[in-house]
């Protein structure tokens, strides 16, 4: 072990070395020596980790413990591999079976995940008759995580339902909220068939239910149930934008940041443009006629119930509605990140942006879009995306584009919590 550890600290001195002594050549420019940082960084942190040892490879399907915690060494064992992994669990009370699946190319900053699922059932029929009578529910207790990666949870249930749909809702000053749609199934168990509800998983920590019943009544009572809030809103395809001369903000810097975010053009003016040195940005520009689509919005809604915070040489850069992008359909090019449609979406619009790099995460931080920065509305206040409803914990120029996602560019005035960002609630 010790001959290990020096070998890898070796290896890791070298490394310093040769970076230091190429900085010094007066043949090696700035964006030579950015993406060799950046490529030593890398190389370092894989040296420490296989000196260091590790857990075990995790199972492509895993039970999980009794406390439900899968541990941040075992998430790691797992992140940025092709193909999904599952956590399963049985609760006692009820019988449920329950599994959590993970996208493991999506893990970036894999971190410790409870996944310990409960079913209370008291407040249920008080749910169901909210939801204007729906025929069927279930209580869920999420426990709050900060997902590593989008999850999809799926139930098996101890019985079959007679509804072939079903919504999951949130209880928001007494009303049922809809979170998402659940995907109705069934599956063989015992020797009879039982119910299989799936759903994406866009909330964690706290009390949800599962409402719903044949479709002429689940109509009927989806009818009563609001969106959530943190939904895209507006599907306007028009584009606002505001006009306005540049500046600066300061830099929120470390992990996922105020904002948990990264991806734009680094010190720019007006509209968006990058120095392309780490070779990430402005990609996506010959994209036309492709069939890969997703959907793409940015506002400042948040801000329109700050205003007293908010600077006042900055008013004029809020639109009065919140939305300075309406939620779009625009076309990507395969292997585009959040980051490289932002880039391009706010080139093409004349939205003007600026981000910084940071090399310690290999990734961007978008400090200001449409004149309006990080801390502009108060100390909390700065710019965070979303992506079908889940704020990833990496920054923006890691996470590729799938057909179909929507992607939320929201200011948040409170740390995430004022747009759906639940990981820092107490």
């Amino acid at each position: 072990m010790r001959r290990k550890l020096r070998k890898g600290f070796a290896a890791f001195l070298a490394l310093f070395v040769l970076l230091a002594c190429l900085a010094g050549c007066g043949g090696v420019n700035s964006s030579q020596v950015t993406r060799m940082d950046r490529d030593a960084q890398k190389t370092a942190e894989e040296v420490v980790s296989s000196s260091s040892g590790g857990a075990e490879t995790l199972e492509r399907e895993t039970e999980l413990p009794a406390d439900g915690v899968i541990t941040q060494k075992q998430m790691e064992s797992i992140a940025g591999k092709q193909g999904e992994y599952s956590f399963y669990a049985t609760d006692k009370e009820t019988g449920i079976l329950y599994t959590w699946i993970y996208d493991g190319a999506r893990i970036q900053n894999p971190v410790e995940q409870n996944l310990k699922v409960s079913f209370p059932q008291d407040k249920t029929e008080e749910v169901k008759k909210a939801a204007d009578h729906a025929s069927v529910g279930l209580g869920i207790s999420l426990p709050k995580t900060n997902l590593a990666a989008p999850a999809r949870l799926r139930l098996t249930l101890t019985e079959k339902w007679d509804a072939d749909t079903v919504i999951l809702v949130g209880m928001a000053d007494g009303s049922p909220e809809k979170v998402t749609d659940v995907t109705v199934g069934e599956t063989e168990k015992d020797g009879g068939k039982v119910t299989t509800l799936e759903f994406q998983v866009r909330k964690t920590g706290d009390v949800f239910y599962l409402v719903g019943g044949k479709s002429a009544a689940a109509d009927s009572s989806s009818s009563s149930v609001s969106s959530s809030s943190g939904s895209a809103g507006s599907e306007k395809g028009s584009q606002r934008t505001a006009a306005g001369g540049s500046t600066q903000g300061s830099a929120a810097q470390g992990g996922t940041g105020t904002a948990g975010n990264t991806g734009a053009a680094k010190n720019t003016e007006g509209s968006g443009g990058t120095d392309g040195t780490d070779g990430t940005g402005g990609s996506g520009s010959g994209n036309s006629g492709s069939a890969h689509t997703c959907t793409i919005s940015i506002d400042c809604m948040t801000i329109l119930n700050n205003m007293d915070n908010l600077k006042s040489t900055k008013t004029s850069f809020v639109p009065a509605d919140g939305y300075i992008l309406y939620a779009s359909t625009v076309e990507y090019t395969p292997g585009e990140t959040v980051y490289d449609l932002l880039y391009r979406i706010c080139r093409d619009t004349g939205i003007q942006m600026e981000a910084d790099y940071t090399p310690v995460y290999s990734s961007y931080y978008v400090r200001g879009i449409n004149q309006l920065y990080e801390f502009d509305c108060g100390e909390l206040s700065g710019w965070m995306y979303s992506v079908n409803g889940w704020f990833p914990n990496y920054g923006c120029s890691k996470y590729t584009i799938s057909d179909g996602d929507v992607i939320q560019w929201r200011y948040t005035c409170d740390l995430g919590r004022d747009v759906g960002d639940q990981y820092y609630d107490n």
